[in-house]
């Protein structure tokens, strides 16, 4: 029975990176994790183990120096994966180039007799949905021994258009972002320290800019609906989009149509700009499973999202609402609509609703299979869950 397991993020979201290995230690493993200078080490459960192999992830470090980094991470990676052959490693994130990191390092992973598991947060990468992606990972999807998911749709879509077998996939649901903590004071005064207007309604787009999250159509959207403030938190590529973007989010805020804070959003900020929200605003044009949603809930601010992807298999109406036509108008009258309502949920409402997420939970199939036992009855493993949420709550 194994009781350690290594786990490897890549640098994959240090929030991501720290509740999984803190709910893999809250079912009783022992965990290596090879993490980096982002790694919130402070918040980490006893039971884990963190190795900095990757160090320092300064965009400001020239190119050359990334990529002296990067060759020394993965060597040194290799060699922590052969001092530990029989020890079970799950890989939550993913990096470029996918040929060499998804084929060649799986390809030697899987050499050690390791089990080995890879987490597929999305069918194909942001934005880059070409043939040869598509071909790099369905051979990177056939090398370990199961693939884990999020969400029944990205389930079925492995078994469709890559032809995984079902016994491969192992269901593991996206859990609360409950790394950042929400401010104890109310809406009105987290508003005014926003420098915001404490009675207009306030909604929130978190997250990178990217074309899949439909931010431009929600920026379109402010012309239906004055009354609303919108605050934006994430930073915009260096691609056509991004700058694209950047010019009319500073546009808009010079002109004080929105609050926008540019860049890499730290985690009092994050607890800032939640704590002054009502509604998070989620017009993504694809997803399969998104964190931003997670954190959201979490932190019990309601959502206005797509139905697409796992959206569908968490957002219901206590705790948030669908937007039904992925257009600026559209946007704004789920928006509006939602501001106009008088049985709006509370904080904690939203939150009992997603009570069954927190990753202690979630693990369960995951720790089953590193465990050596069948994880593969869904219907009995979302029960047993299920029944340890209750009991802890009650």
């Amino acid at each position: 029975m194994n009781r350690e397991v290594l786990l490897v993020s890549h640098g994959f979201q240090p929030h991501y990176e720290l509740c999984v290995a803190n709910g893999l230690a809250e079912n009783g493993l022992s965990v290596t994790l090879p993490g980096s200078d982002r790694t919130l080490v402070g918040q980490l459960r006893e039971g884990v183990s963190f190795v900095n192999l990757r160090g320092s992830q300064d965009e400001g470090r020239p190119r050359w120096r990334k990529a002296q980094g990067l060759l020394r991470y993965h060597l040194r990676l290799l060699l922590l994966a052969l001092r530990h052959p029989r020890q079970p490693m799950v890989i939550i994130g993913m990096t470029s180039p996918e040929w060499l990191v998804g084929v060649v390092e799986g390809l030697l992973f899987r050499a050690t007799g390791r089990k080995l598991a890879l987490v597929v947060h999305n069918i194909l990468p942001h934005d880059r949905h070409t043939p040869q992606m598509r071909r790099v990972y369905r051979l990177i999807y056939r090398i370990p021994s199961r693939l884990l998911v999020h969400t029944q749709v990205t389930r079925e879509r492995l078994m469709l258009e890559f032809g995984i077998r079902p016994d491969k996939i192992l269901l593991v649901p996206h859990g609360l972002n409950e790394a950042v903590a929400r401010r104890t004071e109310d809406v009105a005064c987290a508003k005014r320290r926003l420098g915001l207007d404490a009675d207009r309604p306030a909604a929130l787009f978190f997250g990178h800019v990217s074309p899949f999250k439909g931010i431009d159509l929600l920026l379109d959207a402010l012309d239906h609906m004055p009354h609303v403030q919108l605050i934006v938190a994430g930073r915009c590529h260096t691609d056509e989009f991004g700058q694209r973007m950047r010019r009319r989010l500073s546009q808009l805020s010079a002109a004080g149509r929105i609050r926008w804070f540019d860049g890499y959003v730290d985690d009092d900020t994050t607890a800032d700009v939640y704590s002054a929200a009502e509604l998070v605003v989620l017009p993504y044009r694809h997803i399969d499973q998104s964190g931003v949603l997670m954190q959201a809930l979490a932190l019990g601010v309601p959502v206005a999202a797509t139905r697409t992807g796992g959206f569908l298999e968490v957002v219901d109406p206590g705790n948030g609402v669908f937007i039904e036509e992925l257009s600026p108008a559209g946007i704004a009258r789920t928006v509006c609509a939602y501001f106009e309502r008088g049985d709006r949920p509370t904080a904690a409402q939203v939150r009992a609703t997603v009570g069954h997420l927190r990753w202690r939970y979630t693990m369960a199939p995951l720790v089953e299979w590193l465990r050596g036992r069948d994880p593969t009855q869904e219907t009995e493993q979302a029960s047993e869950v299920g029944a340890r949420w209750q009991g802890d709550a009650q």
